[in-house]
């Protein structure tokens, strides 16, 4: 898909201290764009089509996706689409990646629904119900821009239930991707979608596709066929981009020699980090 145009994080947050932004879009679209921070979306009412990268879903009202950052996507041959949109800078989600980990959920929000999206034609996404959406309305109030609340020393406050509006959808996709949406999944879906969940966890150990079959239950076969149907691509390329996406990440952000990241990223030395770099990259 090619993109119209880039947002930036300096055009949408104030300053370092502003790590959250949060309001409503009515009546909504939008060209191909990206930009380098997350971005939660929830449909507050209509439907339309949105695409992500080269694949197209129909959303209505309650559906929750994350995008994530450069991802390009777009909203077209929407009817009356209400989206609520939360925008988090990539140092919030980065700077409380320990607790996050503990989180039954949150990968599968922010990291791997958002990738298989692009790969898996099953529609798997968060939708709420409208009991649900009514009582999120409550909190998002709280987060919006410009509110009563929006003022600098409500910003701890703010980011604290942006938080919990985080794991509590996060607990909502756990709960429907393992316990209620097995018409969608079937238990090879679902024992691929935990594989990655231990990948994300462990990215930094020695993973091999026995470990990842012994974990899956499945046998090596059924296994790598499975991981390949839902995310297009063998187990070790994925684990090679997601440990690429964690050294670029910490290169960025870490105060660490390329040879510390490369350890700390799962890489057997330097030269290994850089030579997948080239290949995947």
């Amino acid at each position: 898909m090619d993109i119209n145009f880039h947002c930036d994080s300096k055009q949408n947050f104030k300053n370092e201290n502003q790590q959250v932004r949060a309001f409503l879009y009515t009546d909504y679209s939008i060209k191909p764009h990206n930009h380098d921070f997350y971005e939660l979306n929830i449909i507050m009412q209509g439907n339309g089509t949105h695409q992500i990268e080269n694949a197209c879903f129909r959303v209505e009202t309650g559906d929750v996706f994350m995008i994530s950052p450069m991802m390009v996507h777009a909203y077209y041959g929407t009817e009356d689409l209400d989206v609520y949109h939360i925008l988090l800078h990539k140092d919030f989600i980065r700077n409380n990646q320990k607790e996050n980990a503990s989180i039954p959920g949150f990968f599968q929000l922010v990291e791997i629904e958002p990738f298989l999206r692009q790969n898996f034609s099953k529609k798997m996404f968060l939708h709420l119900s409208h009991g649900q959406i009514l009582q999120l309305k409550t909190d998002l109030s709280f987060i919006a821009d410009n509110s009563v609340y929006d003022t600098e020393e409500m910003i701890p406050f703010k980011k604290h239930t942006t938080w919990k509006i985080l794991y509590w959808l996060s607990a909502l996709l756990f709960n429907q991707i393992y316990a209620g949406s097995k018409k969608v999944l079937n238990k090879y879906d679902i024992e691929i979608v935990r594989t990655l969940e231990y990948i994300h966890q462990n990215y930094d150990s020695k993973i091999t596709i026995d470990l990842l079959c012994q974990k899956s239950l499945l046998s090596r076969s059924t296994f790598l066929r499975s991981f390949r149907s839902v995310c297009g691509c063998t187990p070790m390329e994925y684990i090679n981009r997601y440990r690429c996406k964690k050294a670029l990440e910490m290169i960025d952000n870490v105060c660490l020699s390329k040879t510390e990241i490369a350890h700390c990223c799962g890489f057997y030395d330097l030269s290994h980090m850089e030579r997948t770099m080239k290949q995947l990259l």
